[in-house]
């Protein structure tokens, strides 16, 4: 599995804010269906189901990610899992406080190259292509399925989320 962070690319550029919505916010992808079904699925394709129209996500400890993407932190990765840090952890809002929800995450590789470090420059640089991607694994977060009330009661955190290097684990690292 290719996660940024774990050695195997350059850290992504920064994204125009670390608090912006990034759970399908208002002003992302097309307009709510009125119909059953997810974005792209059956009856209402024509855009978002209305549980999750209005949701968004503000990203927790935003100015310390952005101080460790600005200083290129990266973490090692071992076979038997790590913890994240900083903790992935988000504000949820404009969820269905009665509908039931269940939050995930996974991880895409940054793009279809590998990388080398050059320590005489202190950089990264494209090493050819990388590997064909290993089928995705995701971590439910442990809370799920609950309801969108209680999701957004507190601030969500995936304190116990583990990324691996290993591409056999079954231990639910990512």
């Amino acid at each position: 599995s290719h996660i940024w962070g774990a050695g195997s690319g350059p850290p992504p550029p920064a994204p125009p804010h670390p608090s912006a919505a990034f759970l399908g916010g208002p002003d992302e992808g097309p307009p709510c269906s009125t119909g059953p079904g997810w974005a792209g699925e059956g009856p209402g394709a024509s855009g978002k189901n209305q549980h999750v129209c209005h949701a968004a996500a503000r990203l927790e400890m935003g100015s310390l990610w952005e101080e460790f993407n600005r200083l290129g932190t990266e973490m090692i990765v071992t076979k038997a899992g790590r913890r994240m840090f900083p903790t992935f952890q988000v504000k949820l809002s404009g969820l269905d406080p009665l509908a039931d929800y269940v939050l995930l995450m996974d991880f895409i590789p940054l793009d279809d190259k590998r990388y080398r470090y050059a320590f005489h420059s202190s950089s990264w640089l494209a090493a050819g292509r990388a590997d064909p991607a290993a089928p995705g694994r995701v971590h439910f977060h442990p809370d799920s399925p609950a309801k969108g009330a209680q999701w957004m009661r507190q601030i969500v955190s995936f304190d116990k989320l583990k990324l691996t290097n290993n591409l056999l684990d079954d231990n639910g690292h990512v």
